[in-house]
C-alpha cells in the first residue's frame, strides 16, 4: 500500500513512499482459497510440441472491440495502465473455447520491465517479449466482474505480445502509447479515442490461438481465467514501451512503475497442463 504521511526525519525532499512490490511468491498455491484451486497457475511458458491441436472449436469471435463508439479512458493505478470504455454497448467475446458463452468486455492493461526483453508474463518457445496486453472481459452470465471473478468459467482474458524495434512505429498503438504521457502520476486519468484497440485487430484475426484454463497472474489469483494467447507479436516502437516506463508508482513520484510482471509459475505435480493449440478462426466484426 502506498503511503502518504510524513515519515518522521525526512526532509522534505526525501521520499518516504514505499514503492508497490511487484514480486509474488512463485508457490502461489499458498495464497488462493483452495476451493477455487485448478492446480494451474498463470503464468507458464508455451511450448507448442506440449500442445493439442484442436480443429473443431466454433469461431472465436471479437463483436465491438475496435468500434468508435462511446468513450474511453486510460488511467494510471500504480501498477498499470488501464483502458476502460463507457457510454456504449460494451464489446463481447464468444465462441472458440469459450463455446455458448458470452464474455463482456471489462478492461485492457499492460505489463513490461525495465527492458525490451522481459517484459511479457508468458513466454512463447523460451522466448519473451517487450510488452504483454492483456484484454479482460468476463461471463455475462454472472452479471458484474466481482461476481464472476472467483467462478471457474468467470473469465476470459486475451493475451497479446508486443515487441520493440527501432524501425518501427506502429500508428494505430500511438492512440495509447501517447496517451500514456497524460497520465505520468498516479491515479491520473486522461481520454483516449474510441476505436483505440485497432491495433490489436490484425492479431485478433489470425487463424491460430494458444489457450488454456488458468489464473490471474495478480492477487487474489483465482484459477477462473481461460486464457487465450496470440503467438504473433504486434511490432511497436522502443519510443512507445518508453513512455509506459515514465508512468509514476507512489504519488512522491520518486518511483517509476517497472517489472510488474508476475514470474512463470511452476505446474502442479498432480496436474497436467492441457494447452490447446487452436486453428478454427474467421474475421470478427
Amino acid at each position: 500500500m502506498t503511503g502518504s504521511s510524513v515519515v518522521s526525519g525526512l526532509s522534505k525532499n526525501e521520499c518516504y513512499c514505499a514503492p508497490p512490490d511487484y514480486s509474488h511468491d512463485e508457490d502461489a498455491h499458498i495464497m488462493v482459497e483452495e476451493w477455487r484451486l485448478q492446480s494451474v497457475q498463470s503464468p507458464i511458458e508455451l511450448k507448442h510440441e506440449e500442445s493439442n491441436a484442436y480443429d473443431h472449436f466454433e469461431p472465436l469471435e471479437f463483436h465491438g472491440h475496435w468500434d468508435n463508439e462511446g468513450t474511453a479512458t486510460f488511467t494510471n493505478n500504480g501498477y498499470t495502465a488501464t483502458l476502460r470504455f463507457a457510454d456504449r454497448e460494451m464489446p463481447v467475446l464468444f465462441g472458440g473455447p469459450l463455446h455458448e458463452d458470452k464474455y463482456v468486455f471489462e478492461q485492457l492493461h499492460f505489463h513490461w520491465s525495465e527492458d525490451d526483453h522481459s517484459g511479457c508474463e508468458h513466454i512463447f518457445e523460451g522466448k519473451a517479449f517487450s510488452m504483454e496486453a492483456h484484454a479482460v472481459h468476463y461471463n455475462q452470465k454472472y452479471g458484474t466482474f466481482g461476481e464472476a471473478v472467483s467462478k471457474h468459467d468467470g473469465l476470459a482474458v486475451v493475451a497479446f505480445f508486443l515487441t520493440a524495434t527501432d524501425d518501427f512505429e506502429n500508428e494505430c498503438f500511438n492512440k495509447l502509447s501517447e496517451a500514456v504521457k497524460n497520465i505520468v502520476k498516479i491515479d491520473s486519468t486522461t481520454s483516449v479515442r474510441a476505436d483505440c484497440l485497432t491495433w490489436i485487430k490484425e492479431e485478433a484475426q489470425c487463424k491460430g490461438y494458444y489457450t488454456y484454463q488458468g489464473s490471474l497472474t495478480t492477487e487474489p489469483y483465482n484459477e477462473s481465467v481461460t486464457w487465450i494467447l496470440y503467438p504473433t507479436p504486434i511490432h511497436i516502437s522502443r519510443q512507445q514501451v518508453d513512455n509506459f516506463r515514465e508512468m509514476k508508482s507512489t504519488p512522491c513520484e520518486q518511483h517509476n512503475i517497472v517489472n510488474n510482471v508476475r514470474p512463470l509459475q511452476a505446474a502442479h505435480p498432480d496436474k497436467k497442463l492441457d494447452l490447446i493449440y487452436a486453428r478454427s478462426h474467421k474475421k470478427s466484426e
